[in-house]
């Protein structure tokens, strides 16, 4: 039996994931796709605010574009994703990354770069990243046993996080020589090395495509998908939980940098250096959580870093009011968000696969995904407004709040008297 089949047994569950040759592709891609976001992550501020001068709420209109592709498309995604081969629809998407950031650097080359563009190419990649995401998690399951998708996916967390950690630093470093839109050249590359892996995954079925569309009712299976969500008690409470979760951070992530770059006025690297403590505080976080969640249960360990998740964030508001002392204290809140929020993510990894069918993947992924990834774009956009009408500290304070309420709704959950998931849940 080859490695790729031994994976998609769901009795083997002994493989180690970096072994089985599938996995180790999906991985490798997706470190170059995690470099290309964070380097267009650190260079939009920088391109919107001290190149283009955009305002406040223009900045949150460009954050809200940049998440809002699950409330546009996301829905129908996973029932086209459901019925659609995998592969492909990764492969594509990745074109779509890489036009998208090169038309930057090109349109800055010809001095025609505005905030409408980074508006649209914001769009264009949220958008891309509905289908690459969808796909992306309905593939593990058929990769892997589906006792070592959480396995797959803290190994995908760690090196998102080990990413993290040095690309914002390295980007700052390089924003002091090399005008910021040109970094979307390096995005553009990363996303062209991540196409080429993601050809070299094998699959006889190439991941379980499901029947011919025509065979299927369009509105039934999105019906269906959302259905199946809201019934799951995991999956319900998990999705109310990331929902209030990511409205807070929505508003935190879109105030930040204006907070840092506008009102305290940090040097470009400064901010890259910022944002690398979060990261190396939720790398070496990646790295103990699955010892703890396997420890002591993954619900218990979601309650724990669910109820980090406001004391860390409060930091953020407080450099608004103790202005002297800013920098320390965001850099502070970097560590402890990055703590709470991939101790979170990693504690919670694997859950959804365990309780929803591979038929369902895909929809309920999409749902799942409108739902919580909606939610930070319209806590950006209410971040702007608060700002605008208020200040950029007020909206922290307002993020901090609603990432608070998560941790009301677990303690309320039956689900603080188990430490591991019921086995009457799984599949």
């Amino acid at each position: 039996m080859s490695l790729s089949s031994k994976a998609s047994d769901p009795t083997d569950d002994t493989v180690e994931v970096l072994k089985v040759p599938d996995f180790r592709r999906l991985w490798a891609a997706n470190g170059f796709r995690y470099a290309a976001a964070e380097v267009a992550s650190f260079a939009l501020p920088v391109t919107a605010l001290l190149m283009l001068h955009a305002s406040p709420l223009m900045m949150s209109l460009i954050f809200v574009c940049s998440r809002a592709g699950f409330l546009v498309m996301g829905l129908p995604a996973g029932v086209w994703i459901d019925r659609w081969r995998k592969k492909p629809v990764m492969i594509w998407a990745d074109v779509a990354y890489m036009t998208a950031f090169a038309s930057v650097a090109i349109a800055y080359v010809l001095d025609v770069l505005t905030v409408i563009q980074l508006l649209v190419v914001a769009l264009v990649v949220s958008l891309a990243s509905v289908f690459f995401d969808v796909a992306h998690s309905s593939v593990l399951p058929y990769i892997l046993p589906r006792k070592r998708v959480s396995d797959g996916n803290a190994r995908l967390q760690s090196s998102e996080t080990a990413i993290q950690a040095v690309s914002p630093s390295v980007a700052g470093v390089v924003t002091q020589g090399v005008a910021a839109p040109f970094l979307y050249c390096f995005a553009a590359l990363a996303h062209l090395l991540s196409l080429l892996i993601l050809r070299r995954i094998e699959s006889t079925d190439d991941f379980g495509r499901s029947q011919a569309g025509a065979e299927r009712n369009f509105r039934r299976d999105i019906a269906e998908g959302i259905r199946f969500l809201f019934q799951q008690p995991l999956l319900r409470l998990l999705l109310n939980q990331a929902a209030l979760n990511n409205i807070g951070a929505g508003i935190i992530l879109a105030m930040l940098p204006i907070f840092l770059l506008k009102e305290i006025g940090v040097t470009t690297w400064m901010y890259g250096l910022l944002s690398t403590l979060g990261a190396v505080a939720g790398f070496v976080t990646s790295l103990v959580a699955p010892r703890l969640r396997r420890r002591f249960g993954e619900i218990r360990m979601t309650l724990l870093f669910s109820a980090l998740a406001p004391f860390a964030v409060v930091a953020a508001p407080l450099a608004g009011v103790f202005r002297e002392a800013a920098v320390p204290l965001i850099a502070l809140a970097q560590v402890l968000i990055g703590f709470a929020i991939v101790g979170r993510a990693v504690s919670t990894a694997g859950l959804r696969a365990r309780v929803t069918p591979n038929e369902y993947m895909g929809r309920v992924t999409a749902a799942y995904s409108v739902v919580t990834q909606g939610a930070t774009p319209l806590g950006a956009l209410a971040g702007g407004l608060i700002a605008n009408h208020w200040s950029t500290s007020t909206a922290l304070w307002a993020g901090g709040l609603a990432m608070a309420l998560p941790l009301v709704l677990l303690l309320l959950s039956p689900l603080r008297r188990h430490t591991r998931l019921p086995a009457e849940w799984e599949v």
